[in-house]
C-alpha cells in the first residue's frame, strides 16, 4: 500500500477503511503495523515542514502530535496484548507446544527408553519442531525432579535467544539455496519523441547460493533419569536445546559463510559510512538514525529492528539533558514494553552484540531456512554401557541468506567509530 502523508489519527484510519471500533479488533501484530506506517509518515511531515523551513509553532505542534499518537498507541498496544494472550492461551490448549510436543515424544518411546537402560547397543531417533517454533518457548531450568531423586544442575545464566525470532523463517528439502539478482542495469526509461527508439534497458542475471550446514550438541543422562520423563524433558529443554539454539543464533549474527559455517547477517551487512551528517555531540541514537537513512538512501523500507548490547542501552537511558539539567533524555519511546526509535525501529537488547557494536536493518529480508525439524538421536557412545549413561544428540540444518541486492537494507559498524564519523571536524 502505498503511504500518503497523513498527521491526523482519524485520517489515517479513514485511509485505511477502517473504523475505530474495527481497528481495536485487530490482531495486536496487525496493529503494530498500521502504527509504524502512520509514525513513517509522521516522520516525513516532520522532515517536511524542516525543509521548507516551517514555523516554530508548527513543528512543535507536530512534535506534540506526535507524542500524543505514542501515548495512544502504548495504551491501545497494551490492550490488543492483554487480549491476544487470551487467545493465545485458548489455541495452547489445542495445539501442541515444543515442550508438551518434545514430552510426547519421549513418552511414546518409553519403551524404547526402558530398553536402552540395561542395552549395550541400539539407539533410536525421532524429530521435533523446526527451529522457528521452538524459539518462542522460555528456556528454563525444568521441571522438579521426583522426590527420591537429585535435582538436576542449576545452570550458568546465558543470554536469551532473540535474533532469530525476528528473522523469516523458511523450510527447505534440498542442501543448497540459490537465488537469482539483478546486476550490471544499463539503461533508463524516460521520455521519447514521436519517431525516435525507444528507451532500452538491460541487465545480468547472476545466481549465488548458500550451502546447508550442520550444527550438533548432545548431553549425557544416567540410565536413572530414564525412568523420570519430566526430568528428561527439563534436561533436554534446559541445557541441550539451548545451547543448540545460542550456536545457531551466534552464526546467524556473525557466522563467515566459510566451510561449515553460516553466513551470519553481519557479516553481509553494508558498513557504516555516516555520510551527510555532522552532528555536535553524537550518542547512539545519532549513529542509528544516520544508518535509517543510509538505509532509505539505498531505496529500501526502513529498519525494523536495532541489536545493541545491553549496557549500551541502558547507559543511554541515564543520560542527562546536561551537566545542570537532570531530566533525562527523552528520545526513545517505549511501546508496550518496547523501545523503539521514532515509532518504527524496535531496539533489542542481547549480549549477542559486543558491547561496541550495533546492527540495524530490515529484518524480513533475513532468511533462517531450515532443513526438516530438529533431529534428535538417544543412544550409547563410547563407555555409556559401563558408566550407566546415555548419549541424548541434537542436530539442526539450515542456512541463513540475505540474497546480493538486500544486504543494503542492513547497516553494521563499531560505535566509537561511527560516533567519530558523524562528529564535526
Amino acid at each position: 500500500m502505498k503511504f500518503t502523508i497523513l498527521t491526523k489519527w482519524s485520517d489515517f484510519l479513514s485511509h485505511i477503511d477502517k473504523t475505530d471500533e474495527a481497528f481495536k479488533e485487530l490482531d495486536a501484530n496487525v496493529q503494530a503495523e498500521h502504527f509504524n506506517s502512520f509514525n513513517k509518515g509522521m516522520k516525513e511531515a516532520q522532515n517536511e515542514a524542516i525543509s521548507q523551513k516551517a514555523s516554530k509553532s508548527d513543528l512543535q505542534d507536530l512534535q506534540n502530535k506526535l507524542a500524543e499518537n505514542q501515548e495512544k498507541q502504548f495504551n491501545a498496544l497494551n490492550t490488543a496484548i492483554k487480549s491476544m494472550g487470551i487467545k493465545v492461551a485458548k489455541t495452547n490448549s489445542k495445539g501442541l507446544s515444543f515442550k508438551q510436543e518434545l514430552k510426547n515424544n519421549l513418552s511414546e518411546n518409553i519403551d524404547k527408553l526402558r530398553e536402552l537402560k540395561d542395552s549395550k547397543n541400539g539407539g533410536f531417533t525421532f524429530t521435533t519442531k523446526a527451529v522457528g517454533d521452538m524459539t518462542s518457548a522460555n528456556i528454563s531450568g525444568g521441571n522438579v525432579p521426583l522426590e527420591d531423586r537429585v535435582a538436576g544442575l542449576s545452570v550458568l545464566p546465558t543470554r536469551r535467544v532473540s535474533l532469530l525470532d525476528v528473522m523469516s523463517a523458511r523450510s527447505t528439502a534440498s542442501n543448497i539455496v540459490s537465488w537469482v539478482s539483478q546486476a550490471n542495469k544499463e539503461g533508463q526509461a524516460g521520455q521519447t519523441t514521436e519517431g525516435t527508439k525507444k528507451n532500452q534497458i538491460d541487465f545480468d542475471l547472476v545466481v549465488a547460493s548458500e550451502n546447508v550446514v550442520k550444527t550438533t550438541a548432545f548431553i549425557k543422562v544416567t540410565t536413572e533419569m530414564l525412568d523420570d520423563i519430566d526430568f528428561i524433558q527439563s534436561e533436554i529443554e534446559a541445557e541441550l536445546m539451548k545451547e543448540l539454539l545460542l550456536a545457531v543464533e551466534l552464526g546467524a549474527y556473525s557466522g563467515a559463510g566459510t566451510g561449515n559455517t553460516l553466513n551470519g547477517v553481519s557479516t553481509v551487512a553494508t558498513a557504516f559510512s555516516g555520510t551527510g551528517f555532522s552532528v555536535p555531540n553524537p550518542n547512539i541514537i545519532d549513529v542509528l538514525v544516520a544508518s535509517v537513512s543510509q538505509i532509505e538512501e539505498a531505496n529500501n523500507d526502513s529498519p525494523n529492528f536495532a541489536f545493541l548490547h545491553p549496557r549500551v542501552v541502558n547507559k543511554l537511558l541515564t543520560e542527562k539533558v546536561s551537566s545542570t539539567d537532570k531530566r533525562y533524555i527523552d528520545r526513545l519511546s517505549n511501546v508496550a514494553g518496547s523501545l523503539v526509535l521514532d515509532g518504527v525501529t524496535r531496539i533489542i537488547k542481547t549480549t549477542l552484540i559486543p558491547v561496541d557494536a550495533f546492527l540495524i536493518g530490515d529484518f524480513n529480508k533475513a532468511l533462517l531456512v531450515q532443513k526438516d525439524g530438529i533431529k534428535m538421536d538417544i543412544g550409547l557412545s563410547g563407555d555409556d554401557f559401563e558408566k550407566n549413561f546415555r548419549t541424548i544428540l541434537a542436530e539442526w540444518r539450515g542456512a541463513v541468506v540475505v540474497k546480493t541486492n538486500d544486504r543494503t537494507a542492513f547497516v553494521k559498524g563499531g560505535i566509537a567509530a561511527a560516533l567519530t564519523a558523524i562528529t564535526p571536524d
